[in-house]
Formats: structure tokens, sequence, C-alpha cells
């Protein structure tokens, strides 16, 4: 697995970001908070990576933080909830203020993530409540 990549940003937008790793270009997706604390293309960058594997692709997603990419791995863990709507929480919610969401069981911040409706708030407020307390 992917652990890590520490490289020089090579190309940035809201859709991915590719990072050079010794003359290796990695494509990642990232959620907005990661996104928006980038710097200009050619900086040095260090993001924490998830490699996800499906039958047809190998998708990279990078995080600026490990916090960001525990909540990523829990999110995904969630029936019903794939790796662009868990980018989607994490571009919305912070992993404090998700954790407090979750714990709390506020269905109103859940909800203004799009994309989350009711019953998918509720599933994940059942899943992960007691991981996350």
């Amino acid at each position: 697995m992917i652990a890590e990549l520490t490289g020089r940003l090579l190309r940035r937008s809201p859709a991915g970001v590719v990072v050079d790793v010794g003359g290796v270009g990695f494509s990642m997706l990232v959620p907005m908070s990661t996104f928006r604390e980038l710097g200009e293309e050619g900086s040095d960058v260090h993001l924490f990576t998830y490699l996800h594997v499906r039958d047809d692709a190998l998708d990279l997603f990078g995080f600026l933080t490990d916090a960001e990419r525990s909540i990523f791995r829990e999110l995904i863990s969630v029936s019903g909830i794939g790796p662009k709507l868990a980018l989607a929480v994490l571009s919305g919610l912070t992993p404090q203020l998700f954790r407090e969401a979750v714990i709390e069981e506020d269905m109103g911040l859940l909800t203004s993530v799009s994309g989350i409706g009711k019953k998918t708030a509720q599933r994940i407020i059942i899943e992960l409540k007691d991981r996350l307390s």
C-alpha cells in the first residue's frame, strides 16, 4: 500500500492533484479541505494516502492530515458510502466536526453535506458512533 507521498506539486485543481515523486507523477483525488491548504504548483507537499482498489481501477486519495485519512477509512466502511461520498463529507466537515456530529447524533450537520440524506446520516451514526467515541 502507498501510505504517504512527499514530492513536488505538479498540477492542482478541485478535481485532483498530481504529485511528482522521483520522476513519477501520482494522480490523487483530494477533499476540498486538503486542496485549499496545498501550496502553489511547484511547491513541496506531503500527503497521507489511501489506495482504493476496484475490479476496474486503482484510485489514489490524498489527505493533508492523518486524521482526514482516518475519517475517510471509517466512512468508506459504512454500507452505501463510497470514496467519492466520503470525500464530499471531508470537503464539508473537518474531522473533529464530523466526530462531534456523529457522537452527538447531529443529523442536521450531517445532512448539510451534499449527497448525505437522512437515511445515510442515520446509518453513519449507527455504524460509527461507538468507534468514534
